[in-house]
């Protein structure tokens, strides 16, 4: 290795550290999607079924908006309802207000703004949790009734912030509280727990979209 070799290796070091710091601090925004469905067996009625998972809900969210429609003359099917995503930005195309939103989604990446639609659902929830410079959470719950007991679909959007200058003190909190991920799933999973305690249900977690990750053991290799 010559003199001038030598003499760039700092540089070099230099630059590399740069890059790194550059990669830390750098503000990123990424939305993240997941959905679960749990299956709910119990003869409690559908009031007392919505009213925990409202209460599970409210543990970890700041903004809640519930719907218990009236089911008259309805008869309850066999097999259960399931919610499906609408792209809100598209069902609006044509309007100012969807060319707004097709705009917010090319700012962001391509995010477009999404949302559960619970058609025929017995009960409804949307609840929102939001931490500045963090996360900003929309939860959807659609409880549907069937003969066998209970569909609890749930649908989870949400946008976190990485890097800049505060990242360091976000790892902390994530480390203390959690990280925004880990947050939605304990939220998902308040929501089941509470209906086991209140209505002494049988929980079983059909399909989702991530993992769940850390499942507690009442809702790991059961049956239907």
């Amino acid at each position: 290795m010559n003199k001038r070799t030598l003499a760039l290796l700092p540089v070099v070091a230099a630059l590399c550290s740069c890059a790194s710091t550059n990669s830390y601090l750098a503000n990123r925004t990424s939305t993240v999607e997941m959905y679960h469905v749990f299956d709910i067996k119990t003869s409690a009625s559908t009031a007392l079924v919505a009213k925990a998972a409202a209460d599970g809900l409210g543990r970890n969210t700041n903004d809640i908006s519930t719907n218990l429609p009236l089911q008259l003359n309805a008869v309850i099917p066999t097999t259960p309802g399931r919610f499906t995503i609408v792209d809100i930005g598209a069902k609006l195309s044509g309007t100012g207000m969807g060319a707004l939103m097709q705009l917010s989604s090319i700012q962001n990446g391509g995010a477009s703004m999404k949302a559960a639609s619970c058609e025929g659902a017995a009960w409804t929830a949307r609840a929102q949790r939001t931490i500045a410079n963090s996360s900003n959470l929309t939860l959807y719950g659609c409880l549907y009734r069937y003969r066998g007991g209970f569909h609890l679909n749930t649908y989870a959007v949400f946008q976190k912030t990485e890097g800049g200058l505060t990242q360091v003190s976000r790892d902390i909190a994530h480390s203390l509280v959690g990280t925004p991920e880990q947050w939605v799933n304990k939220t998902i999973l308040d929501m089941t727990r509470q209906i086991e305690v209140n209505t002494q249900a049988t929980v079983v977690h059909l399909e989702g979209q991530p993992e769940l990750g850390s499942t507690p053991p009442s809702l790991l290799n059961r049956k239907s």
